[in-house]
Order: C-alpha cells, then sequence, then structure tokens
C-alpha cells in the first residue's frame, strides 16, 4: 500500500524535471525530505531510474501531443471530445 505523500512525489518526478535531477543524484535522502517513510525512501532509492526518466519523457511527450491536438481541433471537434468524455 503506497501512501499519499509516496503518490504525489512520483507523480512530481514524472514532472518536474529539476526535482528529477535532485533525485537521481540522492534519491534517498530527495525522498526523505519530501515526506516518505525510510521504508518508502529506501524503496525509492531502489527504483529503476532508467525507467523513471523513460516514463517521465512518455509523459511530456503525450502531454505536448494533446496540447498539440487540442490547438488544431476545430470548436465542434472539442466540444465532441468534451462530450464523449462525459459518457465513459
Amino acid at each position: 500500500m503506497s501512501s499519499a505523500a509516496l503518490e504525489t512525489y512520483l507523480a512530481r518526478l514524472y514532472t518536474d524535471d529539476a526535482l528529477r535531477d535532485a533525485f537521481l543524484l540522492d534519491p534517498r535522502t530527495q525522498a526523505l525530505l519530501h515526506g516518505l517513510s525510510p521504508q518508502e525512501a529506501g524503496a525509492m532509492a531502489a527504483m529503476d531510474r532508467i525507467g523513471l526518466q523513460m516514463a517521465a519523457a512518455s509523459y511530456r511527450a503525450k502531454q505536448a501531443g494533446r496540447a498539440e491536438h487540442g490547438s488544431q481541433a476545430r470548436p465542434v471537434q472539442r466540444w465532441w471530445r468534451r462530450l464523449l468524455q462525459v459518457w465513459r
């Protein structure tokens, strides 16, 4: 079971380059500084660092694609997408 602090910290690691860089230099210390328990900090220190960087890059690419796609869509298309999201 993961804590809210752990989930929040992971989300920030995916989206904040400076935070991720600091984490990669000293994972355990950074995790502790961000409110994780010693056990969570240990688990974070053992995580796959390349996987973290790949996940962050993937998230960034998806966000860029959504922003680009949304800006090119006509108003009717944006309205239709919002309507479909409500139905899901």
